[in-house]
């Protein structure tokens, strides 16, 4: 009766652990060894971002080395997710399994910049979930991020990188193509103008333990065009679909009558005449219309300018 327990009792002191095997078999390192190559990695990093950025788009940034988290990759994007936006990557010959995070005041703040003419040192911007053009326009930066992260780790310098394209948040686990093995992320701190914003890269800690850093093989010309970023901004917005507004004068009433109104009551047009109509997208005027009917639909004709601004394309974001 007493031999049972002695023999399960050996195959439990037998069995492995399964973080040891994982450090055996190479998919999980030591957290100062992976810490200290993340140090180095971000360290090389940062001032390659910046200037990769400012030759691909003239904007300037600071990039510099942030927090170190390890952990599987599920766990760190649940972690780190609040307020992004999110991207996968890969590096031929490198890494299938890239993924990275960029706070969302980033994306906003640059697109209002590069898009609207705004001073960077005075924008004030809020984290929310970014418009269709914003998320479109994040591509950029991972694309950058993409591009500098191959600069550095690729064995040859043109190896063929790509940026999927961004989204709002991570995928759930059940619909994630990229399995939740023991990761890293390395997070650069990124000051653009007043704006702070978090740009984390998360990667497979078996390709980090594998990885030397190329800082001295960088191709110090970065790709890309100056101004590329503000084309295809003014691209898409060339295309984007703007809801619009009519506003039409009526006449003034005291305060007094406006409270006392209701259901039914009438109030006329401003105008004895043609009614003059306003026309506005997104709270900015547009042109001045003419109010009119054909068939059974209202419409309104294009009659002017409204404003002396011709420029209020560069008003959209």
């Amino acid at each position: 009766m007493s031999a049972a327990p002695q023999k399960e009792q050996s195959a439990e002191q037998l069995a492995f652990d399964p973080d040891l095997l994982d450090r055996m078999i190479g998919v999980k390192g030591n957290g100062a060894d992976i810490e200290s190559r993340s140090q180095t990695l971000l360290n090389a990093l940062g001032p390659v971002l910046s200037s990769a950025f400012l030759t691909a788009t003239g904007v300037t940034i600071d990039a510099r080395p942030g927090d170190i988290h390890l952990g599987r990759r599920r766990e760190l994007l649940s972690q780190l997710s609040g307020d992004t936006v999110y991207c996968e990557a890969t590096i031929a010959n490198w890494s299938n399994d890239i993924c990275s995070l960029c706070g969302t005041k980033l994306i906003i703040g640059m697109v209002e910049c590069l898009l609207g003419g705004s001073d960077p040192d005075q924008l004030d911007i809020a984290a929310r979930p970014l418009s269709g053009i914003e998320l479109d326009m994040s591509l950029v930066v991972f694309e950058q991020l993409n591009d500098s992260l191959r600069n550095l780790v690729a064995a040859k310098p043109d190896a063929k990188a790509r940026a999927k394209n961004p989204q709002p948040e991570h995928p759930e686990a059940e619909d994630d193509s990229i399995a939740d093995f023991h990761a890293v992320a390395l997070t650069l701190d990124i000051e653009f103008g007043a704006v702070a914003a978090p740009l984390t890269l998360i990667l497979p800690q078996s390709v980090l333990l594998k990885t030397k850093v190329n800082s001295s093989k960088l191709n110090k010309k970065a790709d890309g065009n100056k101004g590329e970023w503000a084309e295809r901004l003014s691209d898409r917005v060339s295309k984007s679909q703007i809801s619009l507004q009519a506003a039409v004068a009526l006449e003034s009433l005291e305060l007094g009558e406006i409270s006392r109104l209701q259901p039914g009551d009438l109030i006329a047009f401003a105008h004895n005449g043609d009614i003059e109509v306003t026309l506005s997208a997104n709270g900015q005027p547009l042109y001045t219309c003419a109010l009119g009917r054909a068939g059974t639909r209202y419409m309104v004709k294009v009659e002017g300018q409204a404003g002396p601004d011709e420029n209020w394309k560069t008003d959209f974001k």
